[in-house]
C-alpha cells in the first residue's frame, strides 16, 4: 500500500469547526480523512504507510506525523480514532467487569505491561470486543485532543458488513491487513467466527479461507464472501478465491456520503473501516 494524499478543492482549514476528523492507526499505517458534516462530503484523505517493528515505537512515529501534518493540528467539531490490532477477542457483553476481560485478554493474547485493555460494545450483538493498545499511544492522543471517540477498527468493519450483507445468506468478511487477515463470519443474526490468521502468500490465504468455509458449512454457490482491506480488486488472491467461491464482492463505504472526484483513483474497499467510522458515533 503506497502513500496517498488527496485534498478536495472545497477544503478550507478555516472551517474545521464544521468538519469531522477520522483517524485510523496501527503498525501497518496511519490514515485520516475529513468529512464536511454539513455537506456530507469527504474533503480530505491521507494514508501514510508505517514501518514499525515493535509496538513501543508506534507512539513516536505517530507523534512525528502530528508535528508534520497541519490538518491534524486544527480544532474539529468531532473526532473519532480507530485502532488496528489483531490482539482482539469477543466475549459476551454481560461480562462487563474490567478485571474479567483483562484476564481474558491475557489468556488469548500476549499483553505487555505497557499496554492497556478496554472493550467496545457491538450494537446489535450480544458481544463486546476486548482488545489492547499501547498506554503511551493513549497518553499522546489525550495530550493532542481534548475530546474523541476511541474504538477498535473491527467495530466499524462489523457495522459496515451488517449494512451491506444479504441477511438471507451466510456471510464471511475477510479484511486484509499487512501481515494477517481478519475474518468475521455471520450466520443469521449471530457472529459465528471472529479471528485473525497470519499469511505470507496465496496458499496460506486459500488454506485458511476454504477451511473456515468448510468448518462453518458455507455453501460455495449461494453464501457470500465480502472483501475489505489492503488488497487490490484485481489481485491474484481474489482471482484464486473466485475459482472456489461464486459470490465474492467488495466491502463498500456508506452511500450516505459524497466522496467526490478525490476518491476516483482510490479503491474504497481498502479504507471502509476509516470512511465508515463517522456513522459509528
Amino acid at each position: 500500500m503506497h502513500e496517498l494524499n488527496i485534498v478536495d478543492e472545497s477544503y478550507d482549514l478555516k472551517l474545521t469547526s464544521e468538519y469531522h476528523l477520522s483517524i485510523q492507526v496501527g503498525l501497518d499505517g496511519f490514515s485520516f480523512c475529513i468529512l464536511d458534516i454539513h455537506r456530507n462530503k469527504y474533503v480530505v484523505f491521507r494514508h501514510i504507510p508505517l514501518i514499525v517493528g515493535k509496538l513501543q515505537f508506534l507512539s513516536r512515529k505517530i507523534e512525528s506525523i502530528f508535528e508534520q501534518e497541519e490538518k491534524l493540528n486544527a480544532a474539529y467539531q468531532s473526532i473519532s480514532i480507530s485502532y488496528s490490532t489483531n490482539k482482539a477477542t469477543l466475549i459476551p457483553k454481560e461480562y462487563s467487569d474490567s478485571d474479567y476481560f483483562e484476564k481474558i485478554a491475557g489468556l488469548t493474547n500476549d499483553i505487555s505491561r505497557s499496554e492497556e485493555v478496554r472493550s467496545d460494545k457491538l450494537p446489535g450483538f450480544n458481544y463486546q470486543l476486548v482488545y489492547s493498545f499501547p498506554k503511551e499511544l493513549m497518553t499522546l492522543l489525550n495530550r493532542k485532543f481534548t475530546d474523541f471517540q476511541f474504538r477498535h477498527k473491527s467495530t466499524s468493519l462489523l457495522a459496515s458488513v451488517v449494512d451491506q450483507r444479504n441477511e438471507k445468506k451466510n456471510t464471511l468478511l475477510i479484511n486484509f491487513e499487512k501481515k494477517y487477515i481478519r475474518m468475521i463470519a455471520l450466520k443469521g443474526a449471530e457472529i459465528s467466527l471472529f479471528n485473525s490468521f497470519y499469511f505470507k502468500n496465496e496458499s496460506d490465504f486459500l488454506y485458511y479461507t476454504l477451511n473456515i468455509c468448510h468448518s462453518l458449512q458455507f455453501d460455495a454457490e449461494s453464501d457470500e464472501i465480502i472483501i475489505g482491506g489492503y488488497v487490490a480488486d484485481d489481485s491474484s488472491y481474489i482471482r484464486q478465491l473466485k475459482k472456489y467461491i461464486s459470490n465474492v464482492q467488495f466491502l463498500k463505504p456508506s452511500s450516505e456520503y459524497n466522496y467526490g472526484s478525490i476518491f476516483e483513483k482510490v479503491q474504497k474497499h481498502q479504507f471502509v473501516s476509516l470512511l465508515n467510522s463517522y456513522p459509528c458515533e
